[in-house]
């Protein structure tokens, strides 16, 4: 172990008990740190009405998923990016 992580592991001994779940959550977010899921989970909720036309069409898309019309992502990325 190298002497920066022996030190850390110093200093987490040294927390009191009341502070050693919030040292834990920012280890987790440091060890796995990815902007866009940080973003997603700390997103605060949506609580706008749908409009019936967003409605239909998610009805309408979840039909279709379930008919088995749906594309797979590659197949709608080459159709729109080429």
């Amino acid at each position: 172990m190298n002497a920066k992580r022996k030190e850390l592991h110093q200093l987490i001994d040294t927390l009191p008990d009341n502070e050693i779940e919030t040292a834990k959550r920012f280890l987790e977010f440091l060890a796995i740190y990815d902007p866009v899921a940080y973003s997603l989970k700390n997103a605060p909720y949506d609580d706008e009405p749908t409009s019936e036309k967003e409605n239909f069409e998610a009805k309408n898309a979840w039909k279709e998923y379930l008919e088995g019309k749906s594309i797979l992502k590659k197949q709608a990325e080459k159709e729109l990016f080429g």
